[in-house]
This record gives structure tokens, C-alpha cells and sequence, in this order.
């Protein structure tokens, strides 16, 4: 029998999971998966996919080149704003230095994000 070979290094996940309309029914949706030996290029594509969510869920004008000045609506102050806690995420270097040094040691890291409709899981475990 062949048995798979497991990669050493991080295995990086992507994943949106949230209720199916109309009924009680969880759909989980892989958005993207990596494969590194570096927990450096490990966070980094977590920032990426991070950034890409963010994006998608409301785009930032500053860093969107797509987003048109009519495209712009205005915010709500009371509703949590997940895609800044996104990128808040992500540009903390802090942050990126607690967590290069958590995966290191061979923890997991999970980033779970709840939004509305959704919760985003960004997860990197070392193989």
C-alpha cells in the first residue's frame, strides 16, 4: 500500500464556513491552502489571504486601485468592522512576531474572524 508523504514544514489553511440560506446546514469553503518550510513565507501568505478577505468583504480605496469614488458608501460606527480587523491584524508587526514565534515552537495558529454571515479561520500547523 502507498501511504501519502506528509511535508515537513507549515501547512497553511484558508477557510470560510457559515449557515446555508434557507436552512440549518453548515457549508465550509476552503478559499486557499499553502505549503512552506518557512514560518516566515507562512505568515506572510496568511497576511495575503488576510488582506484578500478584507478587500473582498469591503475594499480599502487606498490600497484597492478598482474601488471609483461612486463605489464609496458610508460607514456605519456601531457595526464591527471585520475587515479592519483584518488588516489590523496583519500590519501589527508585533503581532507578526508573537505569531512567527508561536508557530516556531510548533503550536498551531488560528485566526478566526466571525462576520456577519461568515467566519474566516486563517490557520497555519506545522507538519
Amino acid at each position: 500500500m502507498n501511504t501519502p508523504l506528509e511535508r515537513p514544514g507549515y501547512r497553511c489553511e484558508a477557510l470560510a464556513e457559515g449557515l446555508v440560506c434557507g436552512s440549518d446546514e453548515m457549508a465550509r469553503y476552503v478559499l486557499g491552502v499553502f505549503w512552506t518550510i518557512s514560518p516566515v513565507l507562512a505568515l506572510r501568505w496568511l497576511g495575503g489571504q488576510a488582506l484578500w478577505i478584507a478587500d473582498r468583504l469591503d475594499p480599502d480605496p487606498q490600497r484597492s486601485s478598482w474601488v471609483r469614488p461612486f463605489m464609496l458608501l458610508p460607514t456605519v460606527t456601531s457595526a464591527v468592522d471585520r475587515p479592519a480587523e483584518l488588516r489590523a491584524w496583519y500590519e501589527d508587526r508585533e503581532s507578526q512576531r508573537a505569531a512567527h514565534t508561536h508557530i516556531r515552537s510548533g503550536a498551531p495558529l488560528l485566526v478566526v474572524v466571525p462576520d456577519v454571515d461568515c467566519t474566516y479561520t486563517l490557520s497555519v500547523r506545522s507538519v
